[in-house]
């Protein structure tokens, strides 16, 4: 269902679209942490570390999706709300052509480079055949992800969020059944894993493009140079200091996890629940959030500026909901939710968990501020503001964890997530407060003249 954000109730045409988007998330992160649960319960806590040694790895990766998912939504936003067809049409082809020349580049390159990168983070020997294993098989699937992200962004654009829970959905079962056939089974292990996330992720490919062949007009494409040029400059302008943005945060945590590696086996594991847990914990926000940028996007396209405002209140009471829930949730039963993972109990990797699990969830309530107007600045591709939030955001967060390790230890990890994400929320709202203000003093300057 296409869903028109430029008119009615504003809090009522977000959740149209943050609900089933969420859920969808929530399941994609679900599939992930099935991974998690499985290896841990049914491999054991060395292949649990094993997988969760390299999975920050991964981010590098979806810096460079989510960054030409983002450019693509919101260019193609932009022309759904004033009802530019044509435009629409050369935005998506154009945008499809980037993402599949992107995709097998990085695929190419992340399996020909993974045995230094894990070098370069300090994977420990004991584990470093098997996480090197999960990594090449994981990376062999990313075209999957590149092409279900663009086909997510087309849909998105047109504000039809269903059909991604629908594809999440499937692909969610389909990882289940197939980590306990080929785990538990046959026995592969972790390698059994990492086929059963990359098949479920060309399932999602399949039921996403499947939705878009059905359901968006086709065109004839017509190369135009100077037009593919121009457009492709349009959607590049958004996605590369996307990408810049999502680079540095993956960077930020690839450093950060060099640290976590030298912290033992134990630390680890936790931090590899606990990361799993705050995948699905912090998706309602960065949803939001994502919403909004679409939101901010197709009013902008069909002149309705002032509407931005109050998706932007409306977004961040949506969030002060979901993180007070999580809140209780976790401060009641985190402890049990990790011992899940596990095949027998360890009080080192469940403290390690928890540990890290506290540090998200205060890094959540900065985080409801920091997300919100990122989404705003990228709906309203004024990017450089969302880049110097982020730049300051991990500059922060690895220049104290690593100043402070030698003396706190892991604790520098923990304390380094909710300052570094403090800073970037303190320069984003500084940035709209000092615009808004500049607009205010230009609006009463305008009634002094008259």
């Amino acid at each position: 269902m296409k869903r028109d954000m430029t008119s009615g109730n504003v809090t009522v045409s977000l959740l149209y679209f943050i609900i089933p988007l969420t859920l969808g998330n929530i399941l994609q992160q679900l599939y992930n942490a099935v991974d998690t649960y499985i290896v841990g319960r049914y491999v054991g806590s060395m292949a649990l570390s094993a997988v969760g040694s390299v999975s920050n790895l991964i981010f590098i990766f979806n810096a460079i999706v989510l960054g030409l998912k983002a450019g693509i939504s919101v260019i193609c936003s932009e022309s759904y709300g004033r009802r530019d067809e044509k435009d629409f049409n050369i935005s998506r082809e154009v945008g499809f052509l980037l993402i599949v020349a992107t995709g097998v580049i990085c695929t190419v390159i992340g399996i020909t480079k993974a045995t230094n990168i894990m070098e370069f983070i300090k994977v420990p020997d004991v584990i470093f055949q098997d996480a090197y294993g999960y990594l090449r098989i994981i990376l062999i699937g990313y075209p999957f992800v590149f092409l279900f992200n663009y086909g997510i962004a087309i849909t998105q654009a047109r504000g039809n969020s269903n059909i991604t829970f629908i594809a999440l959905l499937s692909s969610t079962i389909c990882n289940i059944l197939l980590d306990l056939v080929l785990i538990c089974i046959f026995g592969l292990g972790v390698n059994g894993a990492a086929i059963a996330t990359i098949i479920s992720q060309a399932l999602s490919m399949i039921i996403v493009f499947t939705n878009l062949i059905a359901t968006v007009p086709r065109s004839k494409f017509s190369f135009e140079a100077g037009v593919v040029s121009e457009k492709l400059k349009d959607i590049l302008r958004v996605s590369f200091p996307s990408i810049l943005q999502q680079g540095i945060l993956s960077l930020g945590i690839i450093l950060v996890s060099a640290l976590i590696n030298q912290c033992g086996t134990a630390m680890i594991a936790g931090v590899a629940i606990g990361g799993k847990i705050d995948g699905i914990i912090s998706l309602p926000i960065i949803t939001i959030a994502e919403a909004l940028a679409v939101f901010t996007a197709q009013n902008i396209g069909a002149g309705k500026p002032e509407r931005i405002e109050e998706g932007v209140k409306a977004a961040i009471k949506l969030c002060v909901i979901m993180v007070s829930f999580y809140s209780v949730l976790i401060y009641y039963q985190g402890r049990e939710i990790i011992k899940l993972f596990l095949d027998e109990y360890d009080e080192a990797i469940v403290s390690e968990g928890m540990n890290y699990m506290v540090s998200i969830l205060i890094m959540m309530v900065f985080m409801i501020f920091f997300r919100c107007f990122i989404g705003v600045y990228t709906g309203k591709k004024e990017m450089k503001f969302v880049l110097l939030a982020f730049t300051l955001n991990i500059i922060c967060r690895v220049s104290f964890a690593y100043a402070t390790f030698p003396g706190l230890g892991k604790w520098s990890v923990y304390i380094a997530n909710p300052l570094s994400v403090l800073v970037g929320a303190i320069v984003i709202m500084s940035v709209y407060g000092i615009q808004k203000y500049g607009e205010h003093f230009q609006v009463n300057a305008k009634l002094e003249i008259n």
